[in-house]
């Protein structure tokens, strides 16, 4: 068979999305104006913006983790966050090692366990490494460091974690980049796929100078899912500021421009994560030369969607025409939406008790 040898090769741009709409309501591409494809555009957006309260996108689903900070219990969400599916709190175990700063600094104060000490580099590109010692290698799991910014301000650091199997030869990890940091604020990173081996460090790059509070280098975690309240709940608590080693309780806040997770009770150990797992919104519409962030069996549902809308914006529709349109698209979007599951295993556990005065 002389077949392409290829999936999912072919490249449907914006507008082509919108030049098919066109001739779906009946008319020619060549007879939009300048306004009626941005509006078209904007009709696109508006659709993929809706599509999350029909249900989960599978392929928007994102996972970020934070460093717990003592006596803080109100934590943003990513923009673009709609709902949480998974709450988590984490707690690692922090191996015994020998640290190293490759530029001076008071190395001991990245592994003191007091945040109020650090240590800061005296030249640039910089880094700081840990020794597990011999027949000792270390599975690093995450991957944490607490910045120290002069003045409790914000800079942008390029940071990279490494790893060495001889202490002299290095791997790289993750490499972050160009990243904001604030003060005091951990920048957590989870390792995946991760490494057995003795040597870790992270490093700085592009004449960044690294200065630490604590770097974090954890393994063995151990997670715990967390309840999840409604509003009533958490308004109806006595006590909101009480705090505790472990919160257990949230209040996912839907408010505007990132939601918000509170927590209950307020943490107070600086060293354990939370792990959110949550449903986002579709990349936004870019350049009509791009591409949209969806699957491709998701492309002739939201084609079809697309021109019922566009059928709306062109002058002299036929209301028949859009009556039709409107039709595909439903059919379309529930033929999608039939198949967006993840076809997991179902377990139902009917607890029936006895309520007695």
């Amino acid at each position: 068979m002389d077949t392409s040898g290829t999936v999912g090769l072919t490249r449907i741009s914006i507008m082509d999305l919108i030049d098919d709409g066109a001739r779906r309501a009946g008319k020619l591409s060549e007879e939009l104006t300048v306004q009626q494809i941005q509006a078209s555009k904007r009709a696109l957006y508006y659709l993929l913006s809706d599509l999350v309260n029909i249900g989960i996108q599978y392929w928007c689903i994102d996972k970020e983790v934070y460093g717990l900070k003592a006596e803080q219990y109100v934590y943003d969400l990513p923009v673009g966050a709609v709902d949480t599916l998974n709450v988590l709190y984490r707690t690692m175990n922090r191996p015994s090692g020998n640290y190293t700063s490759s530029a001076g600094g008071t190395v001991a104060n990245v592994y003191d366990g007091n945040i109020d000490t650090f240590c800061l580099q005296t030249s640039a590109n910089g880094n700081i490494s840990v020794n597990y010692g011999t027949n000792n290698p270390i599975y690093a799991g995450s991957i944490g460091i607490l910045p120290y910014v002069a003045g409790g301000g914000s800079a942008t650091w390029n940071i990279i974690f490494e790893y060495s199997i001889d202490g002299s030869t290095w791997s790289t990890l993750d490499d972050l980049g160009s990243t904001a940091v604030t003060d005091n604020q951990w920048i957590w990173t989870d390792i995946d796929p991760g490494q057995s081996v003795i040597y870790y460090r992270v490093r700085v790059y592009t004449g960044t100078i690294l200065a630490l509070r604590e770097l974090y280098i954890g393994n063995n975690s151990l997670e715990v899912q967390m309840a999840r309240l409604n509003r009533d709940d958490y308004t109806n608590l006595p006590n909101k500021n009480f705090t505790a080693n472990q919160p257990y309780q949230f209040w996912l806040n839907r408010t505007i421009p990132n939601a918000q997770i509170t927590l209950w009770p307020t943490p107070s150990d600086p060293f354990v994560q939370m792990v959110v797992w949550y449903s986002r919104q579709i990349q936004d519409v870019g350049q009509l030369s791009g591409e949209l962030e969806i699957p491709q069996r998701w492309y002739l549902a939201v084609q079809s969607m697309l021109a019922h809308q566009m059928s709306m914006l062109l002058p002299q529709v036929p209301g028949d025409k859009i009556a039709y349109l409107e039709n595909q698209a439903g059919f379309y979007l529930n033929r999608v939406e039939q198949e967006e599951r993840d076809k997991s295993p179902i377990y139902f556990a009917p607890n029936i008790s006895v309520y007695t005065t």
